[in-house]
């Protein structure tokens, strides 16, 4: 590693960064690297939520006013 960073962390923030790097294995300093990496990575929202898609389906509208909104609103 090139750079040491030194950062403040309140005690919640730091137990909870302690047992997610005890779950999954790996060493705290690892596991920041692997969340900043990642917060950083420059990437599309589609790329950021395209997991997500056709994962929402909303009931149909029951009545007419809804039903009109949901035709004027409707996004492809």
């Amino acid at each position: 590693m090139e750079k040491t960073l030194t950062i403040r962390l309140d005690t919640e923030q730091q137990q909870k960064l302690d047992e997610t790097a005890k779950m999954l294995g790996k060493s705290v300093s690892v596991l920041v690297r692997e969340i900043l990496q990642e917060a950083l990575a420059q990437r599309s929202i589609g790329a950021k939520a395209g997991h997500l898609k056709g994962r929402l389906s909303l009931p149909q509208p029951r009545d007419a006013w809804a039903r009109k909104i949901k035709e004027r609103n409707w996004r492809e």
